[in-house]
């Protein structure tokens, strides 16, 4: 099944317009926020695990990108690897990393009503299933195409802990003049993403 770089901006993108259009961040009374031990930090590059997503897709086209903002109500970091699957000269896939710690206040609705929306974005030829997924976190969110392109598609995992939001995704190009590239499934997508968020909030959170 074939997979193409489409979302993980969008994504981000979306997510900041619903944090700054409720007004910013109002004051979170009664103690302080839930962070579960994450903590900022300049660059997450060296501590997101890749290792799952590194079995399918070996080569690095590039070094790994950070970049970080902190405030006293909200810090963000991210990370993005371009990886490429092995003997591909043209194929490739980005991953993206993005955490953000709520310091004022408890993201929990927004962040559920983004994801459980998610089904409702696209049009006929992008649409995406969501579904929930047991034991990552307070509540976490896989979100695939429900009709993957030839030319490639996203994917995205999303998981709350406390007043923690984290989300990895993955987006495939995959040339059409090239053949005899091994490319993951939609099930062997999911358990990437799976393994490497569990391995990453590990690292992060101790």
């Amino acid at each position: 099944m074939l997979w193409a770089l489409g979302g993980a901006v969008v994504a981000s993108a979306v997510w900041v317009a619903v944090v700054f259009a409720t007004g910013g961040f109002p004051g979170q009374g009664g103690g302080g926020p839930d962070l579960g031990g994450y903590t900022f930090r300049k660059d997450i590059c060296p501590d997101t695990d890749l290792s799952a997503v590194k079995e399918q897709y070996p080569a690095e086209k590039s070094s790994p990108k950070s970049d970080a903002a902190t405030h006293k109500a909200l810090d963000a970091m991210w990370c993005t690897t371009s990886l490429a699957p092995s003997g591909a000269q043209y194929s490739s896939a980005t991953v993206t990393v993005e955490m953000w710690l709520y310091k004022a206040t408890d993201p929990s609705a927004n962040f559920e009503a983004q994801y459980e929306s998610f089904d409702q974005r696209g049009d006929s030829g992008n649409t995406f299933s969501v579904r929930k997924v047991p034991g990552i976190g307070d509540v976490a969110y896989l979100v695939t195409p429900e009709e993957p392109r030839e030319t490639g598609s996203s994917a995205y995992l999303a998981v709350r802990d406390g007043w923690m939001t984290y989300q990895m995704s993955l987006s495939n190009y995959v040339s059409s003049s090239e053949t005899g590239v091994s490319e993951p499934d939609l099930s062997e997508i999911e358990d990437m993403l799976k393994q490497d968020t569990k391995a990453t909030l590990t690292k992060l959170s101790g």
